[in-house]
């Protein structure tokens, strides 16, 4: 029982293997890759831990030394000068008068609200994360200054007895303002800041801290799997700004570079929306690991729908998950069937059914004929 791994990449959100021969029967390839990868991921996530003691580039935001801007006013409504994939720019303005979200209890009145904040409230937040830097901008005679407060109830009563000083009332007029630097192991928690002078008259903010990596990885992912590489604008070519704010914004903009093909002259795909991505291209060695490690895991005795985007073609009757890959075209995409109804001969198979992209698309295998693999009569659909 002996496998090879000869090539190795390991990437943020991402894990592949290039090559890899095995003796096993099918089950215990599984067992073994499983095994294997998680012992190595656990080994490789534990080295992360203790290096990456502080924020950097490589691992966080790609600009300013690994922090991203946190606007303590939310955004404006222009793109980002210094940005190249069309980032919003960041509100930073601090002064008594703006409502900010304070931790305040609130309540929701809109269609999409829980019934806890609908009829009890919820505390209002901005949402913040590790790796940033929460920027205050204000001019030196405004009688701004920023102070960390201690709980709630100092911050209520406007009691700065035991606040911490962040920036005093001339820090907030220069070239990159005041900022509050939060740290990748700062604690996950919310950030009470103040103005003494213009604390009574509103001037506080509660920023609730995330870590960085929940959210980036997460977008990341999204990232190289996004419909964006298909018509090349992972930097939002398309669009005046991104609706992404940071960290997600700049995250998922690395991921769907990540994985763009490299064109060259011809651009000619980008028009038709069809270039093929590094994930797609079975002859890219991150493109056959991935369609590699999807064909370990099927299951040829669950029927599914075979859908091709490009060609706008949805098979129920006459595909199996492994004839159903990128080996055969890029823009195949499969989906096995959840469940099934034996009185309707139908099944529950991914999504983009008749209401719609996110309603359940029902095959009915009724309509297979005799020679094709999911026609009733046959030992594959009744076993199933």
């Amino acid at each position: 029982q002996v496998f090879t791994l000869p090539e190795l990449s390991i990437t943020k959100g991402s894990f592949y293997y290039y090559s890899y021969t095995f003796d096993l029967k099918n089950i215990m390839k599984l067992t073994t890759v499983a095994a294997f990868m998680c012992q190595f991921l656990w080994n490789n996530s534990n080295m992360s831990s203790v290096n990456a003691v502080e924020c950097n580039p490589d691992d966080h935001h790609p600009e300013n030394e690994g922090y991203f801007i946190e606007g303590i006013n939310g955004f404006g409504s222009e793109v980002d000068p210094e940005s190249d994939s069309q980032r919003k720019l960041t509100n930073s303005t601090w002064a008594p008068g703006i409502e900010y979200p304070d931790g305040s209890l609130k309540y929701c009145t809109g269609m999409f609200c829980s019934e806890t904040c609908r009829n009890d409230g919820c505390p209002t937040f901005i949402s913040g994360h590790t790796c940033s830097m929460i920027r205050f901008c204000y001019e030196s005679d405004s009688g701004s200054d920023v102070w960390l407060m201690p709980n709630e109830m100092a911050m209520a009563k406007c009691d700065f007895s035991e606040a911490t000083k962040v920036c005093d009332v001339d820090e907030g007029s220069d070239d990159d303002c005041c900022n509050y630097k939060v740290e990748v192991d700062h604690d996950i928690k919310a950030y009470l800041f103040a103005s003494k002078e213009g604390c009574l008259a509103g001037q506080k903010a509660a920023v609730e801290v995330n870590d960085f990596n929940d959210v980036g990885d997460a977008c990341y992912g999204m990232g190289l799997g996004t419909s964006r590489i298909q018509k090349c604008t992972c930097n939002y070519e398309d669009r005046p700004f991104s609706t992404l704010s940071e960290p997600c914004h700049s995250q998922f903009v690395a991921g769907c570079n990540f994985h763009s093909p490299e064109l060259g002259d011809d651009t000619s795909c980008c028009d038709t929306q069809s270039c093929v991505g590094k994930h797609k291209d079975f002859s890219h060695p991150i493109g056959r690991a991935l369609e590699d490690e999807r064909k370990m895991l099927c299951n040829n005795e669950i029927p599914g729908r075979c859908v091709n985007s490009i060609e706008d073609t949805s098979d129920c009757c006459n595909s199996k998950c492994t004839t159903c890959g990128t080996d055969v075209s890029p823009f195949n995409e499969w989906a096995s069937c959840s469940n099934g109804n034996a009185t309707s001969s139908t099944g529950t198979c991914g999504y983009g059914g008749h209401g719609g992209m996110y309603s359940m698309f029902e095959c009915d295998f009724s309509k297979c004929t005799e020679d094709q693999v999911w026609h009733m009569p046959g030992d594959l659909y009744k076993n199933w």
